[in-house]
């Protein structure tokens, strides 16, 4: 029993490592974020006396069972489950973890416009198609710069966090919301694809 407690543990950090410490790897190349990513989980799997293969297949146990819970309660259809698991079972914790910090910032900023723009998620999505969200914006009787400003606001409150917790300096927060501000405004002016 007492390995599964360790399990448990070990799992958990490696969830607030890929979700929680994505700022602080910000600045790295791809490969250098997965390796600092392979060496923290190799320090978890170590503390606690287990592999770090013991760690990912806990990991994915979670994860798929956070999936079954989805397709239940449906949230979530058959078809997404399937590819969800599969992806899953396919990938590994450290792969690829800042390309889901990525769209996670992205699905974040887009919750933000739909909420400015008084829409819920899956009415924006069905808006989108054939336009952009400057267009929709001034169709909504709403200032594109209100809707910057708004998309913005969800993740220069968690970089504010960072930096009060020091996990982050403010200079480097300050070069990453230099960043977001280009690509939130490429955003804007997309013209997302019909149909």
């Amino acid at each position: 029993m007492r390995t599964n407690r360790y399990v448990a543990a070990a799992a958990t950090g490696v969830v607030a490592l890929l979700i929680g410490g994505g700022a602080a790897l910000a600045g790295q190349s791809a490969d250098d974020k997965n390796a600092r990513c392979e060496a923290r989980v190799a320090k978890i799997a170590e503390k606690h006396g287990i592999t770090v293969e013991q760690v990912e297949a806990k990991m994915k146990e979670r994860l798929t069972a956070r999936v079954d819970a989805a397709l239940q309660s449906g949230r979530i259809t058959a078809e997404r489950a399937a590819t969800l698991e599969e992806r899953i079972a396919a990938g590994s914790l450290c792969q690829g973890a800042h390309a889901l910090k990525a769209k996670h910032r992205r699905h974040r900023v887009l919750a933000a416009a739909a909420k400015f723009l008084g829409l819920d998620r899956a009415e924006l999505k069905a808006a989108l198609p054939g336009t952009s969200l400057s267009a929709l914006a001034e169709k909504q009787g709403k200032s594109v710069a209100g809707l910057k400003a708004a998309m913005l606001a969800p993740v220069k409150a968690k970089l504010a966090k960072a930096v009060e917790s020091t996990r982050v300096t403010q200079e480097r927060a300050d070069q990453l919301l230099d960043r977001l501000d280009d690509r939130v405004d490429r955003l804007i002016a997309k013209t997302f694809p019909a149909g």
